[in-house]
């Protein structure tokens, strides 16, 4: 119980209910997310941090530089799944954010972003 309950505290979080919003959506970087969320990188990293700490996120090795996914596939994955349907998706929060998500993914060269530092 307990786990749950640390897991849903992670998830507790404005910016990281819109972090998971944006990653069920794409394969996203740090520098992406900041950008599109409008914070700064190193706050961005804290909350990407937490949510792979909670098992929410994993990290996509196969892009050249690192990127974020929901983390799916596990025996628990029905939460993360939950919680991205429970976004309101008329939110203008959301809208904004998958908006511009769009505006970056159109105006990116492939295979270019920043570079994640650990």
């Amino acid at each position: 119980m307990m786990t749950l309950v640390g897991r849903l505290r992670a998830a507790a979080h404005f910016d990281r209910l819109r972090i998971l919003g944006l990653c069920a959506h794409a394969n996203l970087t740090v520098c992406e997310l900041a950008d599109i969320l409008g914070l700064r990188r190193d706050r961005v990293v804290r909350h990407v941090r937490l949510l792979a700490k909670a098992d929410f996120l994993c990290c996509d090795e196969q892009r050249p530089w690192r990127s974020y996914q929901l983390k799916t596939g596990d025996k628990d994955d029905g939460l993360v799944q939950l919680l991205v349907d429970l976004l309101p998706h008329c939110d203008g929060h959301h809208e904004r954010d998958l908006q511009r998500l769009e505006a970056i993914q159109n105006e990116q060269p492939k295979g270019t972003a920043c570079l994640i530092v650990k």
